[in-house]
């Protein structure tokens, strides 16, 4: 077809495998499965996460997963603590006492880190070329921390404070600068919107990989606005829990409403906060159907971590492995019945897999671990045999 237009065929095409979220499958019920919209209206920004896949993708159709741990960590650590620092770190000194220009030479010390630099950047067209996304990224950030141990060793704020070292404080502000404009160059592919940015700042546009292996020499700089705020972690967890919220209406709309055991008050008060584990004593007119039963979804999980929820008498937050399903965090009102939560890591519970994720104010608590007993200290943790692996089902 593309030849019959008259168009190229492409070289190569560039193919990834699947997305997962924190090593499973995206999970409405876990908040994983995230949308566009809801990653935007969290703030944050769309190249953050352009950066995160670059650190992750190669030529290879591999699968890639979105760890929100790692996420926040390599744009808070890679991009505003690495390369951006380098300007916010010596920008400031050009325009307080060099009069926004840079120094028309480099010396012996400045030239030799250049040249180590521009060596390593030549190859980045090629890598490009072949989908080493991933590879770009890791140079990117060893080159940015050579940069910065210079910046560390020469203390440029220490400098500036003698009027007699200008010119040292000058050698250095246009090293650092120029090296930040060629790192800019190294991810523009990635990070288009923000190193246009840079340039504004820089007054001086990156046309192609090219011209960024000149430095800046005698080169007058705007004023440095920052260019990169940090990941804040709760923009993270809002993003989570508003993709968990945002299924609630959906899943109720979607499935009947499950047929009441009783039309007591007293089960009518069953899900309500102050109800206890304990369930009434069956009596006649409390059977359900094989049908209602088998909406249940009954899962093994295995404690990875249990822990006393500050600010809660009642409560231990549970995470479990559930194999395939990934890790399960479960909030359950035992807490009265096991004084020593960490003893539990390693046991293997049961628990109700298909439960409505609840948000509160400690989290969100994605199913219901099943106990025998009243309540109070009177609770016992249903266990499974040996050979019960995390994510069976329980028949």
């Amino acid at each position: 077809m593309l030849r019959g237009a008259g168009y190229r065929v492409p070289t190569a095409l560039h193919v990834n495998g699947y997305l997962t979220v924190n090593g499973a499958k995206m999970s409405k019920s876990r908040g994983t499965f995230i949308q566009a919209r809801t990653y935007l209206d969290a703030g944050l920004e769309p190249e953050y996460l352009r950066y995160y896949f670059a650190s992750m993708l190669g030529p290879a159709p591999t699968d890639v997963d979105l760890d929100l741990g790692a996420f926040e960590e390599r744009v808070n650590s890679h991009l505003v603590g690495k390369w951006v620092n380098i300007a916010s770190r010596t920008a400031g000194f050009v325009y307080q006492h060099l009069d926004g220009r840079l120094a028309e030479t480099l010396g012996l010390q400045e030239a030799e880190l250049w040249r180590v630099l521009v060596s390593h950047f030549d190859n980045v067209p090629a890598l490009y070329a072949e989908g080493e996304f991933a590879e770009i990224t890791r140079n990117f950030v060893l080159m940015a921390d050579l940069v910065n141990g210079y910046i560390a060793d020469r203390q440029p704020w220490k400098i500036a404070k003698d009027e007699s070292r200008r010119a040292e404080l000058h050698q250095i502000c246009t090293i650092a600068l120029s090296a930040f404009r060629l790192l800019a160059a190294w991810i523009k592919p990635i990070l288009p919107a923000t190193v246009a940015s840079a340039e504004e700042f820089l007054a001086k546009p990156i046309a192609d990989f090219s011209v960024a292996t000149t430095p800046l020499l005698g080169h007058r700089i705007n004023a440095f606005t920052p260019l990169l705020g940090r990941v804040d972690r709760k923009q993270v967890e809002t993003m989570v829990a508003t993709s968990t919220e945002s299924l609630q209406p959906a899943a109720s709309a979607a499935e009947p409403k499950a047929r009441p055991m009783n039309d007591s008050p007293a089960s009518a008060s069953s899900n309500s906060d102050s109800a206890g584990p304990g369930a009434a004593s069956v009596g006649p007119g409390s059977f359900i159907s094989i049908d209602d039963f088998a909406r249940l979804d009954l899962r093994i999980g295995t404690v990875l971590a249990c822990e006393f929820v500050e600010g809660s008498d009642k409560l231990l937050r549970f995470e479990l492995d559930v194999g395939e399903m990934g890790k399960r965090q479960i909030f359950s009102g035992i807490r009265a019945a096991y004084a020593e939560p960490d003893k539990l890591v390693g046991r293997r519970v049961v628990f109700i897999a298909n439960l409505a994720p609840r948000k509160m104010r400690f989290g969100v608590s994605e199913g219901m671990i099943l106990s025998a007993g009243s309540d109070g200290a009177d609770l016992f943790l249903l266990d499974a045999d040996a050979g019960a692996k995390p994510g069976m089902p329980v028949r």
